[in-house]
């Protein structure tokens, strides 16, 4: 591994930071979690041309908004992380999206933000608003290929970010056909791969690391403000290790 991971380094022409490589991350990180099925060879593409990375965020409300405003969302950190990972490249992120959307309605989205720059990375927050409105997993299934298709002929990567996990939405809710969607379209497409937050944030809830739901009100704001930089630093890893596997192909 360590012999690969050196090679990678060495194609890219760039130094690992302690940023994402060394430093302890602001909560456990299994590497499971952040290691991608597939590569992400548009964003290693840019690195090694010494492009601009162009990061186009899609989600609802834990996309869009966090203490602080949009800057503090886990999209951002993740860009914050890349950005100290690697010095020198340029790296920019646009944020679109509300609250309450469907993948339906943010399949546009996808377009008209392809559009408008050269994208080399689509993060897409989705499922959720289909869970709990209990929406038909195969319309989700039909949004997310859309979109995905969208991605591919573009040249872009994408990242499907599953939905925030919650002791009252795990209790509530039967997410299971609407993970399964995801997984299947991220299964389908090439350079297409999902990021398991739900899973992520499960596991930090079971070992008493981090779980919103049984904090007390006034340790609220800073708790879903370290949330964000929990899941930033992952998607930063995440991020990553899909350039790595693009550099060892």
């Amino acid at each position: 591994m360590r012999i690969a991971l050196a090679l990678a380094v060495f194609a890219l022409g760039w130094i690992i930071t302690p940023a994402w490589a060394a430093e302890p991350a602001p909560c456990p990180i299994p590497e499971e979690l952040v290691t991608p099925d597939e590569p992400l060879t548009a964003v290693r593409a840019a690195i090694k041309s010494h492009l601009p990375i162009h990061i186009l965020a899609i989600g609802s409300a834990s996309t869009n908004a966090a203490p602080g405003g949009p800057h503090s969302s886990f999209p951002y950190e993740a860009v914050q992380g890349l950005r100290a990972a690697l010095p020198g490249t340029e790296i920019t992120l646009s944020v679109k999206g509300r609250r309450g959307l469907t993948a339906a309605e943010m399949a546009p989205l996808i377009e008209q933000g392809l559009k408008e720059d050269h994208i080399s990375l689509v993060l897409w927050q989705t499922g959720t608003v289909e869970a709990v409105r209990g929406l038909s997993p195969s319309d989700l299934e039909d949004a997310l290929s859309e979109g995905a298709r969208a991605i591919l002929d573009a040249g872009a990567d994408g990242i499907l970010i599953d939905p925030q996990y919650s002791h009252f939405l795990h209790a509530n809710v039967d997410l299971e056909p609407y993970e399964q969607a995801l997984e299947h379209v991220a299964s389908l497409f090439p350079h297409l791969t999902l990021f398991r937050r739900f899973e992520l944030m499960h596991s930090w809830a079971d070992d008493g690391v981090l779980d919103l739901e049984r904090m007390e009100p006034d340790e609220r704001h800073a708790a879903i403000a370290r949330l964000h930089q929990c899941l930033g630093a992952a998607l930063t890893r995440f991020i990553m290790h899909g350039v790595e596997q693009s550099a060892e192909q």
